[in-house]
């Protein structure tokens, strides 16, 4: 299964001003207590004051391109966006919900797949190691039998990914 980024927003989230071509913005991914997982574009200058209302799930960096640009450097950015969400989904250990173990499993999926991280072995104790290709660093996985509740627990996220 393959997923692709929304593509960005054209107004920032933190300030309101509109997005133009050159611009670097910052994507957060992030849970409202009792909401929907939600997607904000902010810009870099503003990165560092915005605050999402919830738990940070995960963040990565885009410039703004042209519409037309944009769709094929979206093409080209997809599986390096995947990565840095996967990889950022590690900056904090929180995880009362659990979306970010779901969102962990399922992108080691796709980016095993890719190669980008691939198994070191089998599950211990409910993780399983996998490292990362270009940095040799070691993240341990949930290692779960997927099940239809699991999308549903993450599907918001998911249709982020999936535009």
């Amino acid at each position: 299964m393959d997923w692709q980024v929304k593509p960005i927003a054209r107004t920032c989230a933190a300030s309101g001003q509109e997005l133009h071509v050159g611009d670097t913005v910052v994507c957060v991914v992030f849970k409202p207590l009792g909401g929907n997982i939600e997607r904000a574009d902010v810009l870099k200058d503003h990165a560092n004051n915005f605050t999402p209302n919830g738990l940070l799930l995960g963040r990565w960096t885009r410039e703004v391109k042209e519409r037309n640009e944009e769709e094929q450097a979206h093409r080209a950015q997809l599986l390096a966006s995947r990565e840095e969400f996967f990889l950022s989904l590690y900056d904090d250990a929180a995880d009362p919900s659990g979306d970010k173990g779901v969102l962990k499993h399922i992108l080691a999926m796709l980016l095993e797949r890719k190669r980008i991280i691939r198994a070191m072995g089998p599950a211990d104790k409910g993780m399983t190691p996998y490292q990362h290709a270009s940095s040799k660093q070691t993240f341990l996985v949930p290692a779960l039998d997927l099940q239809p509740s699991h999308l549903l627990q993450v599907g918001t996220a998911l249709e982020m990914l999936v535009g």
